[in-house]
């Protein structure tokens, strides 16, 4: 059931930006230039409504970051919870197929059901879709529809050839140039493995994207809370990617209070209270503080923005520099401080 106003309850969330091919010489730019004390990732504390969904916080997070919503994009679990829930089998997937995770046809036809921005101010676009009320309008996670889907992709593979994991191929090709990929046999979709299952059936998204429509509160416990593989919620952490191609990717867990923030002066207990009254009477999230500038669209990902970084703060061809800069002012790109509260 919708909660009312007065169940709404502000809730903190830590958002990571980060990645684990990052060079020593990139931190040192991330560091250096891009006003990251840790130079391994870019991080925004949020407080959040209690009732907002994946899909506004995918909305929340565009600008929170500095990207344009151009690219594709998708929450996961980490791998191990994925693995416990499903089993890492095609049936424990489809089991919680509109109950955690997107339907096979999602990512195909309405996923971008409300992505209609045309023209005007991009932020104030932005700003009404991670602002409350939440609803999710997309046709197939509605319950009996993700059924139906899901259904209807297994019903359709009775029987389908199994074949040998890639990396095996590969290996043999070493060996033998002219070796093609083995089959190992034939079983029903829903028999097989989820590894089967991604060597014999290409999906858009995958299997693994979650459902927008889910409450970040029910779905995501506190980093210190035990959570369950047969109930709510299901896991200490979620992962968005954003753009396939440049890979980003924010960590989300969620706090249990701000105590941590004050005690480190990154935001005063006043600022704290603040952003509860506003996040209670506007129904919208707040940034508590930032630790890292903006990036933007198209740089390639977080080691490429330190590049980019580096190539326009210690230039070896001034030009290269100027012709930089110049293509990060028509992404919507600047260098410059923000005050957190006034980001959203």
């Amino acid at each position: 059931m919708p909660k009312t106003q007065k169940d709404i309850k502000p809730v903190r969330l830590r958002l990571e930006l980060m990645s684990d091919y990052l060079s020593s010489d990139e931190k040192v730019m991330l560091k250096r230039y891009g006003e990251s004390s840790s130079g391994d990732r870019i991080t925004r504390e949020v407080l959040i409504p209690s009732d907002m969904t994946l899909h506004a916080l995918h909305y929340a997070m565009q600008k929170l970051f500095g990207w344009q919503n151009s690219h594709l994009r998708q929450f996961n679990l980490p791998e191990d919870v994925y693995q416990e829930l499903t089993q890492g089998t095609v049936k424990g997937w489809s089991d919680l197929v509109g109950v955690l995770f997107q339907p096979p046809s999602e990512a195909e036809h309405d996923l971008f059901w409300d992505d209609d921005y045309e023209s005007g101010n991009f932020n104030a676009w932005l700003r009404r879709k991670y602002t409350g009320p939440y609803r999710y309008g997309g046709y197939f996670e509605q319950a009996d529809v993700a059924r139906a889907d899901v259904n209807e992709l297994l019903d359709r593979f009775e029987e389908l050839e199994i074949q040998e994991p890639f990396s095996d191929y590969l290996e043999r090709r070493q060996t033998d140039p002219a070796a093609e990929p083995k089959v190992l046999g034939k079983k029903a979709l829903v028999d097989m493995t989820l590894d089967e299952m991604n060597e014999a059936v290409v999906m858009e998204s995958g299997p693994k994207s979650l459902m927008e429509s889910l409450l970040i509160t029910d779905v995501l416990g506190y980093v210190d809370e035990e959570v369950s593989s047969s109930g709510l919620p299901v896991t200490q952490a979620l992962y968005y990617e954003y753009d396939y191609g440049d890979s980003w990717i924010v960590k989300v867990t969620k706090l249990k209070s701000c105590d941590d923030l004050v005690a480190d002066h990154s935001v005063t207990q006043e600022e704290v209270d603040a952003a509860k009254e506003i996040v209670l009477t506007k129904h919208k999230p707040v940034c508590l503080s930032r630790d890292g500038v903006d990036v933007m669209d198209d740089v390639g990902g977080l080691s490429g923005f330190a590049n980019f970084l580096k190539a326009i703060n210690e230039p070896e061809d001034k030009q290269e520099a100027a012709d930089f800069r110049r293509w990060a002012r028509s992404m919507d790109w600047k260098q410059k401080k923000v005050v957190p509260q006034k980001v959203l």
